[in-house]
């Protein structure tokens, strides 16, 4: 007959051990920190979010034209300037002026539905 072996003796001491719990533990709780740091700016996110109708749009061309150049001389020419979207928005009782970029401006038409972030001036805390 053979006699039972002994368990492995461990290498890590209890030192080792507490701090490696207490490592896990603080990195936990700062994900824990986090996510709940996220919910709450994300309340306040949607809180300063306004939904409305695209009642007009208006473009201001800026003075310089975007030229582009190439190997055979000029390439194109691009008219540049402020894309902006009147939005009715009946809850606020009021039109916003709201800058958008140039795809968002050719997409959107008269009459849809628009989500934007209310003006940094207005934003509730």
């Amino acid at each position: 007959m053979s006699t039972p072996a002994a368990p492995p003796k461990s290498n890590t001491t209890r030192r080792e051990m507490f701090v490696g719990l207490a490592s896990g533990i603080g990195v936990l709780g700062f994900l824990v920190y986090g996510v709940m740091t996220m919910s709450s700016s994300q309340q306040k996110a949607s809180n300063n979010t306004l939904t409305g109708k695209v009642v007009g749009r208006k473009f201001t061309p800026l003075k310089e034209d975007q030229l582009s150049f190439g190997r055979g001389g000029l390439k194109g020419a691009q008219l540049t300037g402020e894309h902006v979207f009147m939005v009715e928005v009946k809850s606020e009782k009021r039109t916003f002026e709201v800058p958008v970029d140039g795809a968002t401006y050719e997409a959107v038409r008269d009459g849809a539905s628009f989500t934007f972030m209310r003006p940094r001036s207005e934003q509730k805390k």
